[in-house]
C-alpha cells in the first residue's frame, strides 16, 4: 500500500467520522440548550468528548500492537461494519423516506424529558439547573457517537497517526464553525448524501485494507 492511498485514507476516514458522528452531538446540543441550559450541554460534551479521547487512545494503542497484517483485517473489518451502518442509513433516508430532522427531533424531547422528569419540573420554558445528572443524557450522547467515532479514527490512526489527527482537526473546525453560525445549517446537506459518501468512502479504503492483508498473507510479510 503506498504512501499517499495511506495518508489519503486516514484523513478522509478520520474527517468523516468526527464530521457524521459530531454532527448528531452537535444537532442535539444545539436543539437543546434553551431548556437543558449551557452549562450542561457543555459540560456533557466535554466529559463526554474526553472520555472519546481516551476510548480511541486506548484502542490506537492496542492495534498497535498487533502484526501488520492483523491491523489491515482489523481496519477492514471496522470499516465494513461502519460502511454497512451508513449505506443502511442512506437507504433508510433516501428510498424509505424516514426523517433525519424527525429523528433528531424525537431525541432531543426524550433528552429534555428525562431531565425534567429528574427535576421534577414543569415549566420546560426555563433552562434546566446545572448539575451532573442533568448532564447524563448529553454525555451519554456523546460517548456513545464519540466511541463510534474513536474507533474508526484508531484503525486509521494505526497507519498514519499525523494525517488521522489533521483530518479530524479539521472535521471539528467545519463542525464548531456551522455550529456557531446556525443550527440549520447543520441539517441542510440531506443526511442520505452523508450517509452514501460515509458509506462509499468506508468501503472503498475497507477493501483496499483487506486487499493489502490478502497480499500479506500470500506473500507471507507481516
Amino acid at each position: 500500500m503506498t504512501d499517499t492511498v495511506i495518508i489519503i485514507g486516514s484523513f478522509l476516514l478520520a474527517f468523516k467520522a468526527i464530521l457524521i458522528e459530531g454532527s448528531e452531538v452537535a444537532i442535539l446540543s444545539l436543539a437543546t440548550i434553551k431548556q437543558l441550559g449551557r452549562n450542561n450541554i457543555l459540560f456533557g460534551v466535554i466529559a463526554g468528548g474526553l472520555g472519546s479521547i481516551l476510548t480511541f487512545l486506548v484502542v490506537w494503542r492496542i492495534f498497535l500492537l498487533l502484526p501488520a497484517i492483523i491491523i489491515d483485517f482489523a481496519t477492514a473489518t471496522v470499516l465494513f461494519y461502519f460502511s454497512s451502518r451508513f449505506l443502511r442509513g442512506f437507504i433508510k433516508y433516501a428510498f424509505r423516506h424516514k426523517s433525519f430532522r424527525e429523528k433528531m427531533a424525537r431525541m432531543g424531547k426524550e433528552v429534555i424529558e428525562k431531565d425534567l422528569k429528574r427535576e421534577g419540573a414543569i415549566d420546560s420554558t426555563q433552562p434546566i439547573r446545572f448539575s451532573v445528572p442533568n448532564s447524563l443524557p448529553v454525555l451519554t450522547i456523546t460517548l456513545t457517537e464519540g466511541f463510534e467515532a474513536s474507533l474508526v479514527l484508531a484503525a486509521a490512526g494505526a497507519f498514519n497517526i499525523q494525517w488521522t489527527l489533521i483530518g479530524a482537526a479539521v472535521s471539528l473546525i467545519v463542525l464548531i464553525a456551522v455550529s456557531a453560525v446556525s443550527y440549520d445549517y447543520l441539517m441542510r446537506v440531506p443526511r442520505w448524501l452523508l450517509d452514501l459518501i460515509a458509506g462509499v468512502v468506508l468501503l472503498s479504503f475497507g477493501l483496499i485494507f483487506f486487499a493489502s492483508g490478502v497480499f500479506s498473507a500470500l506473500t507471507g510479510t507481516t
